[in-house]
């Protein structure tokens, strides 16, 4: 029995020691919010042609969650697949008959060339949960020598599900545990030359300022470009540089979505639940910022914070969301609000990790 008390003795003085539980994380000194953008479209092209002519486009959405009382947003691609150029001045999503329109006006718009896609998102104020009737409609001009107006053509009839709201779930909050913590942050360099260059590709013309277009921007390329792989390999993660190369799961894009901000100047975080993972960009302690963003997506949309007393942080969850802000893979609503979503996660445990900069 002796060697019992001998190690109760090295305990006891300390000789052995324990690693600690979490690390420390950011400080107020360390957070960097995104400054304010606006953005902009072109103005309706003037003039009609005396020529009768239409454009060809082929049409394609996708509809995140809905649930009552909040914004609820289509998104749009609209490719050119004709021999004109054409120009978008509304989009139309209907929703029991009732109109809800792209643009407060039709004297502005997006041109989309020969060959190219466009890529809008249209706001609705979602109803009652249950099933709803919706179809979209697009108006748009021609050009062969001079801009025919084409008008509005609808897509057929389709069914729109509105969730009801869940029960909020009371999970265990975790800051900083740091296995996660460590390994999250040896795999995350923000100074990487691919990382680098793939985050200047992304917010190349929003200028040179860290500014919440520039999130916006990144988002939108790990969603449209980051080829999503199902995990294999355990407990394996991949580095950021490596999933932009060849692809990754959830692990992967949080922390690709961390670092490429990061590389723009952004502070970040990323969240793990049971099973999945998502980021979290800091956005500061105004809300306003949050018109920036309506701004960049040219919609009026309902967003995903997390709020501590740091300030705000708003979800990146390219696998669950089509727009910087949207509920994560496992997020509900469970009451009404309208700007933020009032919601909680399907989680026992949720794992906030600081990612710091190199």
């Amino acid at each position: 029995m002796k060697w019992i008390y001998a190690v109760i003795a090295i305990f006891l003085t300390g000789c052995i020691l324990m690693p600690d539980i979490t690390r420390e994380g950011f400080t107020e000194k360390d957070l960097i919010a995104p400054h304010p953008w606006h953005g902009y479209l072109d103005t309706k092209p003037y003039g009609k042609d005396s020529f009768i002519h239409y454009g060809r486009y082929d049409i394609k959405w996708s509809i995140g969650k809905l649930y009552p009382g909040y914004n609820g947003v289509v998104k749009i691609d609209i490719a050119n697949i004709g021999s004109t150029d054409i120009f978008i001045y509304n989009i139309d999503m209907k929703v029991d008959g009732k109109s809800n329109m792209w643009l407060d006006d039709n004297n502005h718009g997006l041109y989309v060339n020969r060959g190219e896609t466009k890529t809008f998102y249209v706001s609705f104020k979602c109803p009652s949960a249950g099933k709803h009737n919706y179809s979209i409609g697009v108006y748009y001009m021609a050009r062969k020598f001079l801009w025919y107006d084409c008008g509005s053509y609808y897509t057929g009839t389709y069914i729109l599900n509105i969730s009801h709201y869940g029960n909020k779930i009371n999970y265990r909050y975790i800051k900083n545990y740091y296995v996660y913590f460590d390994k999250i942050n040896k795999l995350v360099n923000t100074i990487d030359p691919t990382v680098m260059n793939k985050e200047a590709i992304a917010t190349a013309g929003y200028g040179s300022d860290y500014n919440i277009a520039k999130v916006c921007a990144i988002f939108n390329y790990v969603l449209n470009n980051m080829q999503y792989k199902n995990d294999t390999d355990g407990d394996i993660w991949n580095s950021p540089s490596t999933a932009l190369l060849e692809g990754g799961d959830c692990e992967e894009f949080a922390m690709t979505m961390a670092a490429m901000t990061e590389a723009a100047g952004g502070t970040t975080r990323v969240y793990l639940t049971d099973n999945h993972a998502f980021a979290a960009i800091y956005i500061g302690k105004d809300l306003n910022l949050l018109n920036s963003i309506d701004s960049f997506y040219h919609a009026n949309l309902s967003y995903a914070l997390f709020n501590d007393s740091l300030g705000y942080w708003i979800v990146a969850d390219p696998l669950s969301s089509s727009y910087l802000g949207g509920l994560p893979v496992g997020g509900f609503a469970y009451g009404k609000d309208g700007k933020t979503y009032k919601w909680s996660i399907s989680t026992n445990e949720l794992y906030s990790i600081d990612v710091m900069k190199d």
